[in-house]
């Protein structure tokens, strides 16, 4: 895994309105816990991320999951090849675009190595280029951009010539000042406990979009819905035990974090992966459905989460801030903490890396910062809205009483009560 905090798109909006249902507070049996989350909407904001990302997009593909590549006629005059943006020359033997020309360099210059989580055909186009290194990078090579013409460290600004000979201290040129890079290592745990939590495969083998989709009978679609969260509930153990400083806390502290937050988490992977435009929920084991499998055991929750997915995927976030809201969504001050110092002061240290990730992409680009800052963490109030609509789906699940809930889906759920 390589970690590159260079620019980070974040287009943070969406002028489309959101399409949320009638709350389950109008349910004749649910729960008035709290009213449902307002419209989840965000104003424009351009950054550009050269990370790359968990975000689910739309493809023409049947499956409406990142499709292949498609490759760019190299020849095509004024056309990068690799994203079919504006291109003026050749780089490396192919017409790119500044941009692509820039990030090949990078990439072969640092030998880095990147990681695609999804299934390693994420779409490259203009818009989405900044999504997934690891398939941009494929796609640089598949259109012909040669690595052996980049120059190395000892080469660069020299245009292939051999360098002169060392200068002496006295001789040296002052280097000149760089822009402040992120803390390495917090962000580095981060990205790597969210990388290892991920499907490294999809199953498609229970998925139907026809007419059979809502196939079965109640129980089993509800069955089906605490199956999920139960699994959701084992990798998040895992994934929270590799973040830096978790495992100092006391077990009852990381108990209860865990807990506290099985839902928020769950919808922020569940939210992260799908393809929504495509009605397609990628779930935390890799299972993949349809919205109408789903449909009767999540009930009117999942257009909120289709909403909310909708909205976060527009936000255009990389892998490191997507990993540092996960972290902020479990580590934060919780009731009944026995050492909540200790976990205020991880939570400051996660939220120093995403601000930090957040000020180095602005200041590459020259955008502002304090626009961009409280709408990624914005998404943490999201998420607490919409896990007391999850709370509102189990607690109206307990009232039919079709399938008697796991029992650490019980617990959970008394545990989490507001009340």
């Amino acid at each position: 895994m390589c970690y590159d905090p260079a620019a980070l798109s974040l287009p943070l909006g969406s002028d489309r309105p959101t399409a949320s249902q009638a709350t389950m507070e109008n349910h004749p049996s649910g729960l008035p816990l709290a009213k449902r989350a307002a419209a989840l909407t965000f104003s424009p904001l351009g950054l550009n991320a050269a990370t790359s990302s968990m975000l689910g997009e739309s493809s023409s593909s049947s499956s409406g999951l990142p499709s292949p590549p498609s490759r760019s006629s190299s020849s095509g005059e004024g056309t990068c090849a690799v994203c079919g943006d504006n291109a003026a020359c050749q780089h490396y033997g192919v017409r790119t675009c500044e941009g692509c020309k820039g990030f090949f360099k990078r990439t072969v210059q640092k030998n880095a190595k990147y990681v695609c989580l999804a299934n390693k055909n994420c779409p490259v186009d203009k818009r989405r280029r900044n999504r997934c290194q690891y398939c941009r990078f494929q796609k640089c090579l598949s259109v012909g951009m040669v690595k052996e013409v980049v120059r190395t460290d000892s080469l660069k600004g020299r245009r292939g010539r051999l360098p002169s000979k060392p200068k002496s201290p006295l001789q040296q040129e002052p280097s000149q000042p760089s822009p402040p890079s992120p803390p390495i290592s917090m962000m580095n745990a981060l990205v790597r406990a969210l990388t290892d939590s991920t499907p490294r495969e999809l199953d498609y083998s229970r998925y139907c979009s026809t007419d059979q989709a809502a196939a079965g009978t109640d129980a089993e679609h509800v069955q089906q819905f605490y199956n999920l969260l139960t699994a959701s509930i084992d990798i998040s153990r895992g994934w929270a035990e590799k973040i830096p400083g978790f495992t100092d806390l006391p077990k009852e502290d990381q108990t209860l974090l865990i807990e506290s937050a099985f839902l928020e988490l769950f919808v922020l992977r569940l939210s992260i992966r799908s393809d929504t435009a495509e009605d397609k929920f990628v779930f935390c084991n890799g299972l993949v459905l349809h919205r109408l499998q789903c449909l009767r055991g999540f009930g009117e929750w999942l257009e909120s989460i289709k909403d909310f997915s909708l909205n976060l995927q527009s936000l255009n976030l990389d892998i490191p801030a997507l990993a540092c809201l996960s972290a902020l969504s479990m580590i934060t001050e919780r009731h009944g903490l026995k050492e909540p110092k200790k976990v205020e002061e991880l939570c400051n240290k996660i939220t120093s890396s995403l601000k930090d990730h957040l000020a180095f992409s602005c200041q590459n680009k020259g955008q502002p910062l304090e626009s961009a800052e409280p709408k990624v963490l914005g998404v943490l109030a999201d998420l607490r809205s919409l896990c007391t609509l999850g709370l509102q789906r189990i607690f109206y699940l307990k009232l039919e009483d079709l399938v008697p809930p796991p029992s650490i889906i019980d617990k959970l759920f008394l545990d989490t009560l507001p009340f």
